[in-house]
């Protein structure tokens, strides 16, 4: 039977696009033709990766929520995108020149899309190499018209418009502010509204902040400090309800500026100052270079969402999996088998899905964790997802209930969705015991994962590996602390030994190594615990996520206070301290009460009057000895597969 998945993609694009009204020759302007739209739609053709994206933030939604499944050929164009990015976004441009004239030699390089893309990075590459700003702005715009041909004459909001043509419009009134100010102005305030009303949340992150820190900065110069205020706040706001780094340092610096000059509350000011000064002490010892970063990096964002997979990799873990041998495979003879699993041959996305049927796993190359062809039970899934994060259970169950009467639960992923969820609830409430628990998400587990065991494990998808976090908690909570170590181990391996750069599941990675690093350390192994946690924390900064980072400082100052190293030990108090402090700015209420209760405990202080300048001389003479912390210190990492 065809995997009705394959076609989901296409059908939500003509779904969102009719509740919408809008035109496919509207929608599609300038990115790809209307044959090629008409074969999307229709679930012909599935659309590559940067196309899909462009497509879908037109609609004002985020392909985020998506795993990307690729083909190596597409994989490649996808990392050297992103690694050019990363290169602005950490003012490295060594390499940007070769591999910019690598990526032109590709023969999608043609395609509208990538050929926008190669022409703003050379316009801001000269820049770097020459300085001449006019030029640069000229050639920006000039990009900007592949796609975008009416930019100049008409209203933005006249247009559907993907990322890379409205971070043209926040570059080019970047380099248009100096000699025209009140056009600069235009084009970001129109983009800001653009952003507001027509984005979702999670695709509107990546942009947004970037017009309100240029639109506070030109505020700063002529000294309005109400919409400094107004533009700082409405930035800050925008990155810790996502969990996001990039201009956060920037914007709360405008903020505190801001608050001051207009009079405000000292207490206020005080509890921001102290989330700032906790940000930077930990990217300055972790990432120093974000600090260094120069006005256009900046701009350059970098906030890494996206789970993608290979294909290849994919089918050949799947066999492996199920003992089956390559000359067992009907669809496919072994010799191409055997180059297409070691990425020496591009098979059709069709063939894969033949192969992949054939192993007995529904798979496409766009998925989520659910199946419907309505992007709004994405989107209610984001939600519930979030209210776990924050523990809102109640609300939680609420989006659930909505989910299940909407959802399709004939389907396997939806019935693991929805049975995962509601266990969950019942591990959180206590109604179920841990071992009748660990049956029932390893069954849960074998929907998607018939041959799940904790030493054969493939790269899992979201919702998997949700489940397998929450199993390998489960296994300590039983008693089974081997058992939990030897499965993230085993995770661990997975994930690395992939061709995929770990920064393309920082989510799951992220989880992975807190998860980690807090198993280590019960388990008295706290040299690797600590190595785990601080592998989290370089990840999620590179890549721009900071919402768990508050949380694994915390077990970095769990390690500490079991650590003979009496130097490590006087640094717990520090590392509580930030811990708290970033708890709080990411608005993570109940793992911040946690960590001020173990503060008390060991120091016999309130960490809300704790200060900062004052610390490091006071840690010195500090006893901390590991007694002196109850058990309340502890809260778990992660707790729910959502998180």
């Amino acid at each position: 039977m065809r995997d009705k998945r394959a076609t989901n993609l296409g059908k939500i694009i003509c779904k969102e696009r009719k509740k919408k009204n809008i035109l496919q020759e509207e929608l599609l302007r300038g990115v790809c033709q209307q044959g090629e739209m008409a074969k999307i739609e229709s679930g012909e053709r599935v659309p590559e990766k940067m196309l899909a994206d462009a497509l879908m933030q037109r609609l004002g939604r985020c392909t985020d929520t998506l795993e990307t499944i690729m083909s190596v050929e597409e994989y490649i164009l996808f990392d050297m995108r992103e690694t050019l990015q990363r290169h602005f976004y950490e003012c490295n441009y060594e390499k940007n020149c070769s591999l910019i004239e690598k990526y032109r030699r590709h023969k999608e390089a043609d395609w509208p899309l990538h050929r926008q893309f190669l022409l703003k990075y050379e316009a801001v590459n000269e820049y770097r190499r020459h300085g001449n700003m006019l030029r640069c702005r000229v050639e920006l715009g000039n990009a900007l018209t592949v796609t975008f041909h009416e930019w100049g004459r008409m209203q933005i909001l006249n247009y559907y418009l993907c990322s890379q043509e409205l971070h043209l419009l926040i570059l080019i009134a970047f380099f248009m502010m100096p000699e025209n100010e009140v056009r600069a102005l235009w084009i970001l305030t129109e983009t800001a509204i653009y952003l507001e009303e027509r984005y979702y949340e999670e695709e509107k992150v990546k942009l947004l902040p970037q017009c309100m820190w240029l639109l506070a900065e030109h505020s700063k110069r002529h000294g309005d400090w109400e919409k400094v205020e107004e533009y700082s706040r409405r930035g800050v706001e925008c990155l810790t309800r996502n969990g996001a780094l990039p201009l956060l340092r920037e914007l709360l610096e405008l903020r505190i500026e801001s608050l001051r000059n207009l009079g405000s509350d000292m207490c206020e000011i005080e509890t921001l100052q102290n989330q700032l000064d906790s940000l930077v002490a930990v990217l300055a010892r972790y990432a120093d270079w974000v600090l260094r970063m120069d006005d256009l990096s900046k701009l350059h964002y970098f906030y890494h969402e996206e789970e993608v997979s290979l294909d290849y990799e994919m089918l050949r873990d799947i066999r492996k999996n199920q003992g089956i041998s390559q000359g067992e495979v009907q669809s496919c003879t072994q010799g191409s088998l055997s180059r297409i699993e070691n990425g020496k041959q591009a098979p059709s996305k069709r063939h894969v899905m033949e192969i992949a049927e054939e192993l007995g796993v529904n798979k496409s190359y766009y998925i989520s964790r659910v199946q419907s062809e309505d992007y709004d039970l994405y989107e209610l899934c984001h939600w519930k997802n979030q209210a776990n994060f924050h523990r809102e259970w109640e609300r939680s169950l609420e989006l659930l209930d909505k989910l299940e009467a909407a959802l399709d639960m004939s389907i396997p992923i939806n019935r693991q969705y929805i049975e995962a969820s509601r266990l969950l609830w019942k591990i959180v409430e206590q109604k179920i015991k841990p071992g009748e628990a660990l049956v029932l998400l390893e069954k849960i587990l074998r929907y998607t994962m018939p041959d799940y065991c904790k030493e054969k494990i493939r790269i899992p998808s979201r919702e998997e590996f949700s489940i397998l976090n929450q199993i390998a908690i489960i296994m300590k909570k039983s008693g089974k602390l081997e058992d939990g170590l030897q499965l993230r181990k085993n995770m661990l391996q997975i994930y690395q030994s992939s061709r995929v750069e770990e920064e393309y599941h920082t989510n799951s990675l992220l989880l992975l190594y807190m998860g980690y690093g807090e198993m280590l350390e019960t388990a008295g192994e706290l040299e690797i615990a600590e190595e785990m946690d601080v592998r989290g924390i370089q990840l999620g900064i590179r890549n721009g996520v900071i919402d768990v980072v508050g949380k694994i400082l915390a077990n970095i100052a769990y390690v500490y206070e079991k650590s003979e190293n009496s130097d490590k030990r006087v640094l717990q108090r520090e590392y509580l301290w930030y811990a708290y402090q970033l708890c709080l700015l990411m608005e993570q209420t109940i793992p911040a009460k946690i960590i001020g209760k173990c503060y008390k405990a060991l120091f016999d202080e309130e960490i809300v009057l704790f200060n900062g300048v004052q610390h490091h001389h006071q840690t010195a003479q500090t006893d901390l000895d590991s007694s002196a912390c109850p058990s309340p210190r502890k809260f778990p990492p992660a707790e729910h597969p959502e998180q």
